[in-house]
């Protein structure tokens, strides 16, 4: 038996739990950072890692061989029965949900049985007793779960985000937590109010509002957007982008460096500039201040304005003319 988590984190309970097999992790944050379609497996892993090297500060060969190992044990599913997708609701854990069930529709799996548990709950907070009884609640994948990650998964590396639009507008309940996390998604492209997305836009609020510090901005940040998934370090390349530009939103105090794998606290404290309060008011446009280079799946947003922005009002993606 083999069982794939999005990260380590319910790894070590799931062992402790005394069930059977072999415990891997593939958690490449999908729902961060360009994934274009038409690549091949070699080149996807280019782009991938150089994204990774890029955002997190790790070394391109050390991530590089990261995602390799990943892929790897990956590849190795048809030495086992059974394979256990563990996922949750957040947008984090659905898409690599999508990518891997897409994944898993292309290979000839012969007598290996794919199986899903996917939960409305954080799985990194559960014990160890409710891990295993969540064991026994496990499904084999159906096939028209299978067929909506697959036309998901095209939709997010489409270079047109209205594919998006029009499986939100088809209600499914094939993966439950699908839909509200593609909403999550187009939340994140550039606000028509003001040029934020939604993680810019709480960042600042939590700033705003007087937090300070790294780790209370991202307490904060975590109360008003469980569903997105994000971990600190998603939150910090967020912000980090803020602090640029020629018309930067926040300014950088305290000491040391922003956080990394090998720093994982600081000293460092945000504060908003004038610009940043303009734009938190919506009396000025982050993206019309300082343009936007920004990959969201295949949408690539390049240039002095968004060809696309959220509107929230309506809850959908306006096309900007």
């Amino acid at each position: 038996m083999l069982h794939i988590r999005s990260g380590d984190d319910i790894l070590p309970k799931l062992k402790e739990a005394g069930l059977p097999g072999e415990f891997i992790k593939w958690a490449d944050p999908l729902c961060q950072g360009p994934a274009p379609s038409g690549l091949s497996g070699t080149a996807w892993r280019a782009v991938r890692t150089n994204f990774i090297s890029d955002q997190f500060g790790i070394p391109f060969q050390q991530a590089l061989s990261d995602y390799t190992k990943m892929d790897q044990a990956l590849e190795r599913f048809r030495d086992h029965e059974e394979v256990v997708l563990w996922f949750e609701h957040d947008l984090f854990c659905q898409i690599i949900l999508i990518y891997l069930l897409d994944w898993f529709s292309k290979k000839e799996r012969k007598e290996t049985k794919l199986f899903l548990i996917c939960a409305g709950a954080f799985l990194g907070r559960m014990g160890i007793e409710e891990l295993g009884r969540l064991f026994g609640t496990r499904h084999e994948v159906a096939a028209e779960e299978s067929t909506l990650a697959r036309a998901a998964w095209r939709a997010f590396r489409a270079s047109d985000p209205a594919g998006i639009q029009a499986l939100i507008d088809l209600e499914s309940a094939s993966l439950p937590f699908l839909r509200t996390a593609l909403l999550r998604h187009l939340r994140q492209f550039p606000s028509i109010e003001n040029g934020l997305n939604r993680t810019e836009q709480l960042g600042l609020e939590a700033i705003g509002s007087g937090k300070t510090g790294l780790a209370e901005i991202f307490a904060e940040f975590q109360k008003h957007d469980p569903g997105s998934g994000w971990g600190d370090a998603m939150l910090w390349n967020d912000l980090r982008a803020l602090t640029r530009g020629e018309t930067p939103l926040l300014a950088v105090g305290g000491s040391g460096d922003w956080p990394s794998r090998d720093r994982p606290s600081s000293d460092l404290t945000l504060r908003l500039t004038p610009s940043g309060e303009a734009v938190l008011k919506g009396e000025a446009d982050w993206v019309r201040l300082n343009g936007i280079d920004r990959w969201l799946g295949g949408v690539h947003l390049a240039g002095a304005e968004s060809p696309w922005r959220w509107d929230e009002q309506t809850q959908r993606l306006v096309r900007e003319r």
